[in-house]
């Protein structure tokens, strides 16, 4: 990748007619004469002039050494500015000649961002355990150690970064308040308007602010691999993420074998968020797969991102696949915005500090402005989510936009323990299938569909769309502590009220078991008309070949005229419970004797 069919090597069939010793490295270099090149080229290094002549050093492998470099731009730490100009030479030598620059096993100082622009086609390779960079003052370096503009086909393998956030100040709402947008501090990789990065095997510890920022690279490929990503506990609440990758929309994106490890924090004020995106996928695929995430997320008293993966708006066409999360403090997987086509498949979920909304979040976009007309092509397959807090939510997913529905939705095959609520359905909702799953020591609902919408001052507002929500073959568990009491297999909520919008619903087959509290399937009306006793739920739902279990009522059935059949009631005090008795109840049977 990093010659890019480069046309700078010399002839091998050419002698060489000068040699150097470089005494740092012990290397003697032959030089071969080349046709005159640009003097700002020359870095007196790889390439030098003498006798009114141009050389280019003989090397092997296409690797020219960053230690050539060091007598002749020794670090000068008197007047700060580190290693900059030996960096800065030896990268841009590298670009030029299509090279792979070499990193020793030692420290490279840099204490201002130092930018490269408009260079491709090389490879910084560092040896992945003692190649580190990092600066030598306690005063903030502001932006990015290495930043690249406009530049293209290159690789940044096996370098460290310190980013020296236990000797700076706390980021504070004064830095976060800048103009245009936040100001950003000791990151370690900048890169925008650029295509074909790779960036594996580095190392970046002790965040301060951004890791990695990748922003506005449209063409090409991001691969994002086998790096490893830490932090200490932060105190500051602002801008803390380890990768972002933004406003790409054209490049193929790669995030696979990472891991996020963050240090052992219970304060979700100011946890640290692992991946932020947005604008990515809506011409080719994102995939984030088989990473490693530890004490991510933080709550809504944060000044920037929630969730330890964060899609807010416009993420589209990925895959999240075959990652570990451990000790979650805050939200897991958030894709707010999304026009279509995600899965979400084959995660382990373990959170430690229930959040608001859902472990794994969705919800097409409320305002306006943002003139979403599509939400689809989205699955939920396969996780395990367990939480260590019984108020923990699982899966979410609203229906916001007032232009569509959120629409073939797929929630199926997943293992849920010890939550609150395990799937939550909102707003405006088409084509909706939640079946195979269990959720299993609830003390919630296992399954709600609210069929309306809450607007930002809470109020309700009558959905657009709900229709054709299918709950089929689940397992729905309820604590056996006596002293909760809240457990419900599978709730509906309607509105009051002669409304139009409501298609039909399904559930049948689904196994709920409770601790004689509660209730197995609760539909339930919200008296918006409190007057009026028709409901959104009249005539339409099924209810059928459901096996109930040890709950105090069966089914709580609070709407007229909804289609119950040849369901099984074992322990329950009193299998059915209806506001109205006009129900159509076929074949029921109902067993109040232990079995």
């Amino acid at each position: 990748m990093t010659n890019c069919n480069s046309l700078k090597f010399p002839s091998t069939c050419q002698e060489s007619t000068l040699t150097k010793t470089f005494h740092n490295t012990g290397e003697i270099i032959r030089y071969q004469e080349i046709d005159p090149i640009s003097t700002s080229l020359l870095d007196d290094v790889v390439l030098k002039q003498e006798n009114g002549k141009y050389y280019k050093a003989i090397y092997t492998e296409n690797t020219i050494n960053i230690e050539w470099y060091r007598c002749t731009y020794p670090t000068d730490l008197t007047n700060g500015t580190g290693d900059k100009v030996m960096l800065t030479k030896a990268i841009n030598t590298a670009a030029y000649l299509g090279a792979t620059l070499r990193f020793d096993a030692k420290e490279y100082i840099v204490n201002e961002q130092l930018s490269f622009d408009g260079i491709s086609c090389f490879k910084l390779l560092g040896d992945k355990q003692h190649t580190l960079i990092k600066p030598s003052t306690n005063d903030r370096v502001e932006g990015f150690y290495l930043s690249f503009n406009d530049c293209h086909n290159f690789i940044i393998e096996g370098l460290r970064f310190d980013q020296n956030k236990r000797n700076l100040p706390v980021y504070n709402s004064d830095d976060n308040a800048a103009s245009p947008a936040p100001k950003e501090f000791n990151g370690s990789i900048y890169i925008t308007e650029s295509s074909n990065i790779e960036i594996t095997d580095c190392s970046f510890f002790d965040l301060y602010n951004r890791a990695v920022n990748i922003y506005s690279c449209h063409r090409g490929h991001i691969l994002v691999r086998n790096n490893l990503f830490e932090s200490g506990v932060q105190e500051q609440k602002y801008v803390m993420e380890h990768l972002v990758i933004a406003q790409s929309r054209y490049a193929e994106v790669v995030i696979e074998n990472n891991s996020f490890k963050n240090a052992e924090n219970t304060n979700p004020d100011h946890g640290v968020v692992a991946i932020f995106a947005f604008d990515l996928g809506e011409f080719k695929s994102v995939l984030v797969n088989n990473n490693y995430f530890e004490y991510c997320g933080r709550n809504h008293a944060g000044g920037h991102r929630l969730y330890a993966i964060d899609f807010y708006d416009n993420v589209n066409n990925f895959i999240i696949s075959n990652n570990i999360f451990e000790n979650m403090i805050w939200g897991v997987i958030r894709f707010d915005g999304t026009r279509k086509n995600g899965i979400i498949s084959n995660n382990i979920i373990h959170q430690l500090i229930a959040d608001e909304d859902g472990m794994i979040m969705s919800s097409s976009r409320e305002e306006p402005k943002y003139n979403q007309t599509e939400f689809k092509n989205i699955s939920i397959n396969n996780n395990i989510l367990d939480s260590s807090s019984e108020f923990s939510h699982g899966i979410t997913i609203q229906g916001l936009s007032p232009f569509c529905a959120a629409e073939n939705i797929e929630i199926s095959h997943n293992k849920m323990y010890n939550l609150r609520y395990g799937v939550k359905i909102h707003g405006d909702v088409s084509v909706v299938s939640i079946n195979n799953n269990q959720v299993m020591n609830l003390i919630g609902i296992g399954i709600e569909i609210d069929g309306f919408k809450r607007g930002y001052d809470t109020s309700l507002l009558q959905s657009n769309n709900v229709e054709k929500i299918y709950i089929n073959d689940n397992h729905l568990n309820g604590r056996k502590e006596a002293q909760f009491v809240g457990f419900i297999g599978v709730q509906v909520n309607g509105l009051s009220g002669n409304h139009t919008f409501m298609g039909r619903m399904r559930i049948n087959d689904n196994f709920i078991s409770g601790n004689s509290k509660g209730s197995g399937v609760t539909i339930n009306i919200i008296n918006v008309e409190p007057l009026v006793t028709v409901s959104s739920l009249d005539d339409r739902i099924a209810i059928s070949s459901n096996e109930i279990n040890n709950v105090k009522y069966g089914l709580f059935l609070r709407c007229h005229e909804n289609f119950v059949k040849d369901n099984i009631f074992y322990d329950c005090v009193q299998p059915f419970l209806e506001d109205y008795t006009d129900n159509i109840k076929v074949g029921n049977y109902h067993n109040n004797l232990p079995i």
